[in-house]
């Protein structure tokens, strides 16, 4: 996830920051070196972020999964107690 994240926030930044230097009517150079440092930046953000949500979501999966099982572990241990 954290390399999709990186794939999508670099390229976006890249393009807004040579959408912006075009606007605003900067040097070629300028605005294309701008751009790459973007690209690096975001790419960077981007894949902590992504590393960050993953961790999250498979922490989140297996703790209902625990509480699942669990729960199924009792409902099978009170249904043969009768």
């Amino acid at each position: 996830m954290g390399r999709i994240c990186a794939g999508i926030l670099g390229p976006l930044a890249m393009v807004g920051a040579i959408v912006h230097g075009l606007i605003h009517g900067g040097n070629v150079d300028e605005i294309l070196l701008r751009s790459w440092v973007c690209l690096v930046v975001f790419s960077i953000v981007g894949a902590i972020l992504g590393v960050i949500a993953e961790s999250a979501i498979r922490e989140s999966i297996q703790q209902r999964l625990k509480e699942e099982l669990s729960n199924r572990t009792q409902a099978s241990q009170v249904g043969g107690m009768t």
